[in-house]
């Protein structure tokens, strides 16, 4: 099994807001630094005390890219996580704005038929809208 490196911030920004979303950046590496690029959301799980009340929904993972013509994959991501929808009544539950909300986040996949990667960190992200 490979051991990838994954590190992650905040991506919440007060200039854009995404309702109902919460924004991490993830970059993900090998040992030897080489980024990690191609994943997609199936690769990426998240965990959370507030996903254990209420449920997550990993809404969206977009991959970055390098500046400049290329447009070169850059290894990082980002993940917009919201809560499930209230079962009984549809209703859509937000963040609270200035909270903090940690999460653990897990990438993994196989590569070459049989060879397994992975790679965990936990981060501590500030909600800075609904």
């Amino acid at each position: 099994m490979g051991c990838l490196i994954v590190e992650a911030v905040s991506g919440e920004s007060r200039f854009v807001d995404v309702a109902g979303q919460l924004v991490l950046f993830v970059s993900v590496t090998r040992p030897d630094g080489l980024p990690v690029t191609g994943l997609k959301a199936q690769h990426f799980r998240v965990a959370a005390p507030a996903g254990s009340v209420y449920g997550l929904v990993l809404q969206r993972v977009e991959e970055a890219h390098w500046e400049g013509a290329a447009a070169e994959s850059a290894g990082c991501y980002t993940l917009s996580i919201a809560f499930q929808s209230d079962a009984r009544t549809n209703e859509k539950r937000e963040w609270i704005e200035g909270e903090f909300y940690p999460f653990a986040i897990q990438v993994r996949f196989t590569e070459g038929g049989n060879q397994a990667h992975s790679g965990q960190t936990v981060v501590r992200i500030e909600s800075l809208g609904k």
